[in-house]
């Protein structure tokens, strides 16, 4: 029994780094497609304390990231809820007209799933909101900046090998949709400074 579960994760471990199927890069395509024609606007003048509060919250997703990657429900939850906690802290006033339609369609999808984390226990079912919350993180990181770089990861075989992405504080692949299981499994999609 213990060989055939080292063979099970030998074939997942090999099928995540050889994404040479017809399946797996027409999904893979699919997925670029979606990032590469989504039109995220960019802002120059950002107040400065909004900067900061937002960056706040960046640094937080990147708890609850982290937590996931440590398959730690409990401190998934905690990211969760200091994000939201840093949502709260934003000075909305001090955005501009132009950014506050593009600062308020991300935070609703945010809030929505930092909830969803923050109400649920199974690891699983928080991973199932990650991409969702990562593709709203990731359009306010592009719209508004971010203090340092990051990255932003991708892992074809994350949701049913529907692909889910993330953002990261370092280059290395630590993937938080598998954990332990496939950690490395991954590849960094554009690094955003």
């Amino acid at each position: 029994m213990k060989n055939l579960k080292i063979i099970a994760l030998s074939l997942l471990l090999w099928s995540c780094g050889n994404n040479s199927s017809k399946e797996n890069k027409e999904t893979h395509e699919q997925h670029e497609e979606v990032t590469e024609t989504t039109n995220i606007a960019t802002f120059e003048d950002i107040d400065a304390t909004v900067a900061a509060q937002f960056n706040q919250m960046v640094e937080h997703y990147i708890h609850l990231k982290n937590g996931m990657v440590a398959s730690n429900s409990v401190e998934a939850k905690a990211g969760a809820k200091r994000m939201l906690d840093a949502i709260a802290t934003i000075d909305t006033l001090k955005l501009t007209t132009e950014q506050k339609p593009v600062f308020n369609a991300q935070i609703g999808k945010i809030r929505e799933d930092a909830n969803h984390i923050i109400d649920n226990d199974d690891i699983d079912h928080q991973r199932g909101h990650l991409n969702s919350l990562s593709k709203s993180i990731y359009n306010l990181i592009k719209s508004f900046g971010s203090e340092k770089t990051l990255y932003y990861e991708f892992c074809p075989m994350a949701n049913n090998n529907n692909g889910g992405h993330w953002i990261s504080e370092i280059e290395e692949i630590k993937n938080p949709y598998f954990g332990d299981e496939m950690l490395n499994c991954g590849e960094v999609k554009e690094t955003i400074k």
